[in-house]
This record gives C-alpha cells, structure tokens and sequence, in this order.
C-alpha cells in the first residue's frame, strides 16, 4: 500500500475520533455507512468498548458468554461516542482501557496502516472527553483478563444490574478462545498468526520491537500526554 494511501487512511481514522464528539450523529451515520450492529442506542443493554487492542474481544465475548440469554452489547467501535450515549440514557457502560505504549503497539502489530502518532492521538482524542466522568465502570487490560469477574460486579453494584459474573475457568477460557478466533476478521489474511486478536509468539516479538520505536523522542510529547491520561483514568476509578 502507497504511503499516500496510508496517509488518507490516518486521516480518515481522526476525523472519525473528532466527529465522534457528536455521538447520536456519528453513530446514525456511521452504522449505516458500515452496516455494524454494534452502536450503542436507548436499546442497549451494556456498553463494552475502548481503544482497539484493549481486550475488546475478550471481554465482549467473556461476558455474553455467561448471561444465558441475548444481551444487546454495544461493542468494537472504539469511539467515545459509545460512552456518551450510554451516559445520556444511562446504560451501564465498562470503558476499557490499556496502558497506551501497550496498546498502540499492539495496534500498530494487528495493522500496519496506522501511524505512530495517528494512534497516539486517537488514542488522546477517546479517553480525554470521559475523564471526568462518573458513567462507566473502568475495565483496566490486565484487570479484565485476570479479574473480570469483580468488574462485572462493580457495574452490577454500580448500575442496579443483575449481569451474571464471568467465572474464569478453564472451560470458559477455552470457549471464549474459540470464539475469538472464530470471529477474528483476520482468520484469512497471510500472516494471521502475527496479528489474530489473541496472544501469539509472532505477535509478541513484533510489538517488542515497535515499543522501541514508540520511546523515540518524536512521539514522546504524544505519549507522555497518554500515558498521564491513563493514570489520571485508573486513579479517579479507585477514588469512586
């Protein structure tokens, strides 16, 4: 791909984070134009979505796991839009959330499209406007694939729901793997195994490698920006 091409791509990429500012408009228009189910809307039963590379899939589908019946999960758009639907119509909502040098290498491993700084800045652009807000429980990467349990918990005491907790066992796991890779939209690209939504040997030697490049001194005003927004996120989460 041409770096023109990948230069549209970015840009496309950030205008969609500012136009997301807007949320009831972005989402209308934007579900049609990409024909996803996945926008949250007054029908919504939960909200489970942040920054790409963030557990999304894992915790999406960890959670529909165990309900036992259909929920209406808005999911996988990565916008802040979600959260401030689900703010305006009060929707339990988990805003998910990684440490951003972890995540954007992450990213920039599953697509190369991206640019250093694009992610960074998108990455700025989604969590800056919901830092004070007290609409969502906080699934922090490592606190949802180790404890997600207790933050289904924390919505259900937050919220007044009565979601059914996610028991990590090995059956569960071993289910909720299956689906992830039954549902990757990778399955059938080339180097799948480098960029599928689930830890790989691949995957982990390749994002070594760009972390190197993400400390370089011409992202760092963009990264330390990030990584003082996602503290700022995590501690007011324990404060509440």
């Amino acid at each position: 791909m041409s770096n023109k091409t990948n230069r549209l791509f970015n840009y496309k990429f950030l205008i969609a984070h500012k136009a997301s500012s807007y949320p009831v408009i972005y989402s209308n228009i934007s579900s049609v134009l990409t024909g996803k189910p996945w926008y949250a809307n007054k029908h919504t039963d939960i909200v489970i979505d942040g920054f790409p590379r963030c557990a999304n899939t894992y915790a999406t589908y960890a959670f529909a796991l165990v309900q036992g019946k259909e929920v209406n999960i808005a999911h996988h758009i990565h916008k802040k839009s979600q959260f401030l639907i689900a703010e305006r119509f009060n929707i339990p909502a988990i805003l998910l959330i990684r440490k951003p040098i972890d995540c954007v290498a992450s990213t920039l491993v599953r697509q190369p499209k991206y640019s250093p700084d694009a992610l960074l800045k998108g990455y700025f652009s989604m969590y800056d406007q919901l830092r004070n807000k007290n609409s969502y429980v906080v699934g922090e990467f490592t606190q949802v694939l180790n404890h997600y349990d207790k933050i289904i918990q924390a919505v259900n005491k937050k919220f007044g729901t009565e979601f059914n907790v996610y028991d990590k066992n090995a059956q569960n796991e071993e289910k909720v793997k299956e689906i992830i890779h039954s549902q990757d939209e990778l399955t059938n690209a080339k180097d799948y195994k480098q960029r599928v939504a689930y830890p790989t040997q691949e995957r982990q030697q390749s994002n070594a490698e760009i972390k190197n490049v993400l400390y370089q001194k011409q992202y760092e005003y963009l990264r330390i920006k990030c990584e003082e927004l996602y503290t700022e996120i995590i501690q007011a989460q324990l404060i509440q």
